[in-house]
């Protein structure tokens, strides 16, 4: 098999599990909504903190939160950048769970999240020049662009898109706000499928950089 036809199938492969994970928040929207219609979803809150949206939001995260954190721990070269962008998606990740945190303390995932921000940031101004080196090396690369596709996606496109005055225009005053909110959480939880897509790719690229480090030496 040539390079080329090699190349153009790996394509036709990144597609395909796009494809397939992009239909992840339709199929557990879908769940929610129609067969677990009680309580699914608040016209306030939005979906459920129990429901399986919620559920995908929150394990998406914890990956993409576990994949930089195992790069800071196995490459000491990104170390710092990897921390600090760990600790921005453990953040993410901590806001999530901020229905079962109001157990404690309404409002409680604020401290935690300041904490782990704090922790994290100061970790990487301990080598400024190494975290700006390793930040500056990711942005370069592709994965880079998926991710930022996935944040804008989560926190503008989403943003923008769920405001009640656009709705209103567009159904009129008395448009049904259900509608709205399976929107908005459809676009999250879409936004941190292309994350957990980037997240992986950049693993994924990292770990294949490893293998060839270890056979060069060997």
């Amino acid at each position: 098999m040539s390079s080329d036809l090699r190349i153009v199938l790996k394509g036709f492969q990144q597609f395909l599990l796009l494809s397939l994970l992009v239909t992840l928040p339709i199929l557990t929207l879908a769940f929610d909504l129609i067969y677990m219609q009680d309580g699914a979803i608040n016209l306030n809150q939005g979906i459920s903190e129990y429901s399986l949206t919620e559920l995908l939001q929150e394990t998406l995260l914890l990956f993409t939160t576990l994949s930089f954190a195992y790069i800071a721990y196995k490459d000491h070269l990104v170390r710092h950048f990897s921390v600090l962008i760990t600790g921005f998606f453990a953040c993410m990740l901590i806001r999530e769970f901020d229905g079962l945190l109001d157990i404690i303390q309404h409002g409680f995932w604020v401290y935690p999240a300041t904490m782990v921000t704090l922790l994290s940031i100061i970790y990487s101004l301990t080598a400024p020049q190494k975290t700006l080196s390793a930040f500056a090396k990711f942005i370069q690369s592709r994965h880079f662009i998926t991710l930022n596709i996935g944040m804008t996606l989560l926190l503008v496109f989403s943003r923008i898109f769920g405001t009640g005055d656009l709705w209103q225009g567009i159904l009129g005053s008395d448009y049904e706000r259900i509608i709205k909110r399976v929107v908005e959480e459809g676009l999250e939880v879409l936004g941190y499928t292309i994350i957990f897509y980037a997240a992986m790719g950049y693993l994924k690229s990292f770990l294949t950089a490893q293998k060839l480090i270890a056979k060069a030496a060997a």
